[in-house]
């Protein structure tokens, strides 16, 4: 999508902002999905609408003043107020000041609330944004290695360590950790294997203190003879890079290609 930006140094007059609104709407509508607007045209359109917006509405004087000022001011004047009417009459000049602060207090809530509800349509475009930028990041990630598989098993079959081309070359290259391989699991021996099992803080407190015949006790030995139970990895991997003998499982090592 191509669009075209005024000249740096010229400001853009009411009209031209018009043109590129217009032509922004028109290369939206080629864009459009199922009457859906992609987030980024979204994004470019309400910019655009602002700045034109910024353009024709009459700026008002900010207000120096925080929220915090006004509202002390405020509550000053209100107790002015109160010790006023105590001894007679409220003066005209305090109750127009007093309707003052709070119209300078309520504009300044709206534009407190404007920028709240500016932010938080930002913060919804980008998670748009975001999500497809993720989207289109696996995409690319599993094109990835579905070639680097595709490259090795051509390698491997074939016997070449490196295809090269003129400026790059794919290599295959040995990883530096071998890969855990479990051939039969019913081989290695139990001390290798664990499950995860969820206990009360009342429940654990029980087990510590006494394992007699029970509830617990039964529910402990049904989990031990149940199913769910896998494989401890680390603990076999560092058991066979010890110099152990685990029946059922071995090192292999494996190849990635890299692009250098």
């Amino acid at each position: 999508m191509t669009v075209t930006a005024p000249v740096v140094g010229l400001p853009e007059s009411v009209f031209d902002i018009g043109d590129r609104l217009e032509e922004l709407l028109k290369q939206a509508r080629q864009e459009t999905n199922d009457g859906t607007l992609p987030a980024c045209v979204r994004a470019r359109l309400a910019d655009t609408v602002e700045v034109l917006r910024s353009r024709l509405v009459s700026k008002t004087e900010r207000d120096p003043r925080s929220l915090f000022d006004l509202d002390e001011r405020l509550v000053e004047l209100l107790d002015s107020a109160d010790e006023a009417a105590e001894v007679g009459e409220v003066p005209p000049d305090l109750l127009q000041e007093i309707n003052d602060y709070l119209e300078a207090f309520q504009t300044k809530v709206d534009r407190i609330a404007g920028y709240w509800r500016w932010q938080e349509s930002v913060a919804a475009i980008c998670e748009e944004e975001a999500e497809r930028l993720s989207a289109r990041k696996r995409a690319a990630e599993r094109r990835v290695n579905r070639l680097k598989e595709m490259l090795m098993a051509f390698m491997m079959s074939r016997g070449f360590r490196k295809l090269e081309g003129e400026k790059s070359t794919v290599g295959l290259q040995c990883n530096s950790m071998p890969s855990l391989v479990i051939d039969d699991p019913l081989q290695i021996s139990e001390c290798f294997f664990h499950k995860t099992l969820r206990f009360t803080k009342t429940e654990l407190q029980e087990l510590v203190y006494q394992l007699a015949d029970g509830q617990l006790r039964q529910r402990l030995e049904a989990a031990l003879m149940g199913s769910g139970w896998e494989v401890d990895s680390s603990a076999v991997r560092f058991a066979i890079t010890n110099g152990s003998n685990v029946p059922g499982a071995r090192l292999v090592k494996g190849n990635h290609v890299r692009l250098r």
